[in-house]
């Protein structure tokens, strides 16, 4: 990784397939370092519970929620593909 190779990116691709740096946003320009704090990270591990178990009440018990917080749920472009040709037509 290169010393000012962002960490974090969008989960939007460029139209190479590139993966894109974070847009800008009032902490910055694109790709420059925003700021960090421990509690993004307790939502990031709730996501992937729910991405690898499928189960809101597994995600709610090991966050310690008395209720779940749907607005820090996301469904991924290739979880979105892959669900939907799932779904029977």
């Amino acid at each position: 990784m290169a010393a000012r190779a962002p960490l974090f990116f969008s989960r939007k691709r460029g139209a190479d397939g590139s993966r894109q740096a974070l847009r800008a946003s009032r902490h910055g320009a694109v790709g420059e370092p925003a700021p960090i704090h421990p509690h993004l990270f307790r939502h990031a591990r709730v996501r992937q519970i729910i991405r690898a178990t499928h189960s809101l009440p597994l995600a709610q018990r090991q966050a310690g929620w008395a209720r779940l917080q749907t607005a820090y749920l996301t469904v991924s472009d290739d979880d979105a593909r892959r669900l939907m040709q799932e779904v029977l037509e």
